[in-house]
């Protein structure tokens, strides 16, 4: 599951993170990438959100901070119901007006089988500047995660369509796009677009199938709509 869950402000412009926590344990899946997400800030009442997260659902959860922000920070978390062997805070190339990280894990999915989960939260600016600043943290993922031969999926919120040259990166680097369907557009702000997605890439050895994708009809949570899918291994 992705969810770029606004720090639990809805689109009625109300503060109520237990409304984001219900969608997700509604879905009850094994991982799940959240951005827009605040670590003990001013304006989100100063709660770790991971912490409460992670704990109603009783998942492990990692939080990997973008910057400082009103006495505490601000970033993008990963929760996990499967062990986590590996976790990789991984700094990115500074977006137009905000630094970026990925949060990159090895996930054990069953005994002696893993595979690595990236969350992504790519800038946001439009335009040429941002498309070279979303280009430069694509390319600086790839390069991590290509050191790695296990099956990976990367989901979270790229900010850009499926043709931009940032999301073409990632094909020339093996990675496959799982498209939507015609109910695809998963910001739903002033502009509705696109910009929520899930890719992975096989290896010889083991290979990854999306069998299921969806973004959930939540027109209040969030100005994103949760993207879910079920990823079937073989190996």
């Amino acid at each position: 599951m992705s969810y770029n869950i606004k720090h639990g402000v809805g689109n009625d412009q109300q503060l109520d993170l237990s409304r984001a926590l219900e969608v997700i344990k509604a879905q009850s899946p094994d991982l799940v990438a959240l951005q827009e997400i605040d670590h003990f800030a001013e304006r989100s009442d100063s709660v770790d959100q991971t912490h409460f997260l992670a704990s109603e659902l009783h998942m492990t959860g990692t939080f990997g901070q973008f910057m400082t922000f009103q006495g505490g920070g601000y970033g993008m978390s990963t929760l996990s119901a499967k062990p986590v062997s590996l976790t990789k805070i991984l700094p990115l190339p500074d977006g137009v007006y905000e630094p970026r990280i990925s949060i990159v894990q090895e996930i054990e999915v069953a005994q002696g089988t893993s595979i690595l989960f990236a969350n992504v939260h790519l800038d946001w600016i439009a335009g040429l500047e941002g498309q070279e600043t979303r280009l430069a943290q694509a390319a600086t993922l790839i390069e991590y995660l290509n050191q790695f031969d296990l099956p990976t999926i990367i989901t979270g919120d790229f900010n850009c369509e499926p043709d931009s040259p940032t999301m073409r990166l990632f094909y020339e680097a093996g990675f496959v796009f799982v498209p939507k369907g015609p109910d695809n557009l998963s910001f739903q702000g002033n502009t509705k677009v696109e910009i929520d997605h899930v890719v992975y890439r096989n290896t010889p050895k083991s290979q990854l199938q999306v069998t299921f994708i969806d973004l959930l009809d939540e027109p209040l949570v969030s100005d994103h709509r949760p993207l879910v899918a079920t990823v079937q291994l073989t190996h």
